[in-house]
């Protein structure tokens, strides 16, 4: 007899990350929203579901009411972000009423919210949990963690907040780390970097800081211009920033140019001026590996738009595992 897959509905989808890793973890996308046409296009492309590309504000989620088992979602986070200004309810960006009003109308058995680990910084805690209270009102009950991606088999660093909300007595279980165990390292972006297919170059330069700012690590501190950073390619990434693309995109050094600088730095030489001679910024697809999206999968819309796609997602690897969590908890019901 053929498998049946529960089906979901992904709140603010972007390019589908989310939706993507819930597919493999055995859930079925049935429909999708979200804002902006180049990542609705992506979503398009990748995902077999429908998704409405326009206002959320103006869906009436009624008419998935009986229809799927999961509400899932990460709503904006630029409000809650450490990169942002954390204004959280006084930002008009802040989209978690909009998610609430969803798990209300739809009232699934379990729903499932992916955001930034700044929404439970001391100053957006209490938000947050007024939030996850009107959830509990509605007869959920509501837990979350902050994990870590690299835990879960991708090549970077990433700390999300994951809330399950679940009801009828359903005991639904956070993942069990997969990776950065004793029986199974983290996986290395130098891993995930190994040929890569072909992509348009980043084109913003590098150049040496006029005043660097240096710190123990070489990984760290400020040694080049924007904000990106140079790769340890023997651990997981950094953060992959959804302002990436210009100068904030993170760096390859395969030559160890700005090791080197460091050394030199740390040993009171000169600061140098000028571009970094054999250095370069990670192309798209690059970005899009070490957020575990596979070369597959295509991106829709004009390169600064790609990174942006990118730097928003949820990376798949993350939301399949918490998405068999999900599909758990759904068979021991």
């Amino acid at each position: 007899m053929r498998r049946k897959f529960p089906a979901a509905i992904d709140l603010f989808a972007g390019a589908g990350g989310l939706s993507y890793g819930l597919q493999a973890a055995g859930w079925k996308p049935l429909a999708a929203c979200d804002f902006d046409s180049r990542a609705c296009a992506t979503y398009r492309a990748n995902v077999d579901a429908d998704i409405f590309c326009g206002d959320i504000r103006k869906v009436d989620w009624t008419q998935f009411r009986g229809k799927v088992k999961l509400v899932a979602g990460g709503p904006p986070c630029q409000p809650f972000s450490v990169a942002g200004n954390q204004l959280a309810s006084a930002d008009n960006r802040d989209m978690l009423p909009e998610f609430v009003r969803a798990v209300k109308e739809v009232s699934p058995p379990l729903f499932l919210m992916e955001n930034v680990a700044g929404l439970v910084s001391a100053r957006n805690l209490p938000y947050f949990e007024k939030r996850l209270n009107e959830l509990r009102e509605l007869g959920y009950e509501v837990i979350f963690r902050v994990l870590n991606a690299a835990d879960y088999g991708v090549p970077q660093e990433r700390l999300r907040v994951i809330v399950f909300g679940s009801r009828s007595g359903r005991a639904v279980r956070f993942p069990v780390r997969t990776h950065g165990t004793l029986a199974r390292a983290h996986r290395a972006a130098g891993e995930a970097l190994e040929a890569v297919p072909s992509d348009l170059p980043n084109p913003a330069i590098t150049t040496y800081a006029k005043n660097p700012v240096v710190r123990p690590s070489p990984w760290a501190g400020m040694l080049v211009n924007g904000g990106g950073r140079p790769i340890n390619l023997s651990r997981p990434s950094q953060t992959i920033p959804a302002s990436a693309g210009g100068n904030r995109t993170h760096i390859l050094d395969e030559d160890g140019v700005l090791f080197e600088y460091h050394q030199h730095l740390l040993n009171g030489g000169k600061v140098r001026s000028g571009l970094v001679p054999n250095v370069r910024r990670l192309t798209a697809r690059e970005s899009a590996r070490l957020q575990s999206f596979p070369d597959s999968f295509s991106f829709h819309g004009e390169r600064s738009s790609v990174y942006r796609q990118i730097g928003n997602a949820v990376p798949p690897m993350l939301a399949k595992a918490v998405g068999k969590s999900l599909i758990a908890a759904l068979e021991n019901d």
